[in-house]
């Protein structure tokens, strides 16, 4: 069997240990990469792509903490206050199966002076404005399995 996804199926505890580590590792690289420093990372998504492994993650991430006010129809989100990789993750989430996200997952950097923080890098060619949102941009890399996105703190 071929492995299309780096973690696909998640479907235990310890591989989602896994992910929310090598999330939390690449999503650093990867603002170092694009905005030339290493941004801290507050919030966590992981990206199945499999409806039995949604399921696993819906449940078990459900069960780490109260749902959180920005969870949607797509995305469930919870607080929670866990210390990974050194950072401060204030909520993880985990997306609906989307079949064009390829991603293991994405994660959220809060910056102060959102829009001077816009305005610094929004000329680079691995940074763009969020669909839907002028308070958010989006970070990627064709060399990362992840995104980030810089939102106000």
């Amino acid at each position: 069997m071929n492995k299309l996804y780096r973690f696909s199926p998640i479907i235990s505890d310890e591989d989602l240990q896994k992910v929310w580590n090598y999330l939390t590792v690449e999503l650093q690289k990867l603002s170092e990469k694009v905005l030339g420093e290493v941004l801290p990372v507050s919030i966590l998504k992981v990206f199945p792509h499999y409806l039995d492994e949604y399921d696993y993650l819906y449940k078990t991430i459900s069960e780490k903490g109260p749902k959180s006010s920005f969870a949607s129809d797509k995305n469930l989100y919870v607080d929670v206050s866990e210390m990974i990789e050194g950072n401060k993750i204030t909520a993880i989430g985990v997306r609906i199966v989307d079949p064009y996200r390829m991603q293991v997952g994405c994660g959220d950097y809060e910056v102060d002076n959102f829009s001077e923080y816009r305005e610094k890098h929004i000329k680079s060619p691995y940074v763009r404005d969020a669909k839907d949102s002028v308070e958010m941009l989006e970070i990627w890399h064709p060399d990362f399995d992840v995104l980030g996105y810089v939102i106000p703190r």
